[in-house]
């Protein structure tokens, strides 16, 4: 029979694992809508926004890493 806590940490880790696409799409799209309006606000140059952009996507990035960190160590643990 398996084990209850082995279908606990299959579940948890399932919907861990599937909220990194969510990380990636949303926090670039967020950064840009905010440097846009920023952008507009205080009449700011075009670099501007790239660098939200920029800055958005590593962000995401760096967040992605510490959820697959999370998870391995769930998976690791006994």
């Amino acid at each position: 029979m398996v084990d209850k806590k082995e279908i606990y940490k299959r579940i948890k880790i399932a919907g861990m694992v599937s909220y990194i696409p969510i990380i990636l799409a949303a926090v670039p799209l967020g950064s840009f809508f905010l440097g846009e309006y920023l952008q507009n606000k205080f009449h700011l140059p075009f670099y501007f926004l790239v660098f939200c952009v920029a800055l958005g996507v590593i962000i995401g990035i760096k967040e992605s890493v510490r959820i697959i960190k999370l998870v391995w160590k769930i998976e690791n643990k006994n």
